[in-house]
């Protein structure tokens, strides 16, 4: 679904709001994101060394505000963010609204997704599952035994799509809990797809886990069929409405 961005935007309680950003498509604008970006988001931006990844991350977070500042009624570059202890963004609290605005970016290769919540935290990670890796070593390096048995026991024709999206399901989750891989994948087990995403066990005594949590898997429009996403949230998630960007 697109739509305006002329238009304002509500949250509801146990609503995920997901927005899709196709990066490419925005190449042009690219000198009138730049501006929108905060010092340090222009400081990232000049250290990458490859002029693609550079476009990308200021194609992303332009997107990001551009969104943002319809749900909080302020200009894109007047948003001011703030960072939890592992470097999580959140919105700057000028005001209850502000605070009760959470939002969560994540990009893989040509595609952006963005979270947004109301009054509740949230994380998603989307990934692209044509990339070359060593998927067969990330997994028994990165996850639980328990994991490595529920994927490999899946046919060799699915396992690698189940990585990808057990990955993701794992990134969203260290990301709603605001310690990025401060938290070892490890220290917690989840679902193994085609299961619904759950979290089954969290052995961290660093990091607590949310009292509240809920995840969904992310259907990804026509088009997108070379990624997969999911969002996870520190309370109930009823359903996600899901935008394009454009």
């Amino acid at each position: 679904m697109s739509v305006p961005m002329n238009a304002d935007y509500k949250l509801q309680t146990g609503v995920v709001d997901v927005w899709l950003c196709r990066l490419s498509l925005f190449l042009s604008a690219e000198n009138d994101y730049y501006p929108l970006l905060s010092e340090l988001e222009k400081s990232r931006a000049e250290r990458f060394k490859f002029a693609v990844h550079r476009s990308r991350f200021i194609i992303s977070h332009g997107f990001t505000r551009l969104v943002l500042s319809r749900y909080l009624n302020i200009k894109p570059a007047n948003i001011q963010f703030s960072r939890g202890a592992q470097g999580k963004p959140y919105v700057y609290c000028k005001s209850t609204a502000n605070c009760a605005v959470q939002f969560n970016l994540s990009h893989s290769e040509d595609t952006a997704i963005l979270a947004i919540m109301q009054d509740v935290q949230t994380g998603i990670d989307i990934e692209y599952m044509q990339r070359k890796t060593d998927w067969q070593g990330i997994v028994q390096r990165f996850f639980t035994d328990s994991e490595q048995q529920a994927l490999f026991e899946l046919t060799a024709e699915r396992q690698k799509s189940a990585f990808f999206e057990l990955w993701t399901r794992k990134e969203a989750y260290m990301k709603v809990l605001g310690t990025g891989l401060s938290l070892a994948p490890r220290q917690f087990c989840l679902s193994v797809p085609p299961a619904k995403p759950i979290l089954l066990e969290h052995y961290s005594t660093r990091f607590k886990s949310l009292k509240q949590l809920d995840f969904s898997n992310i259907h990804l429009p026509e088009g997108f069929a070379d990624y997969c996403a999911t969002v996870a949230a520190g309370g109930r998630i009823s359903r996600y409405s899901l935008y394009q960007f454009d």
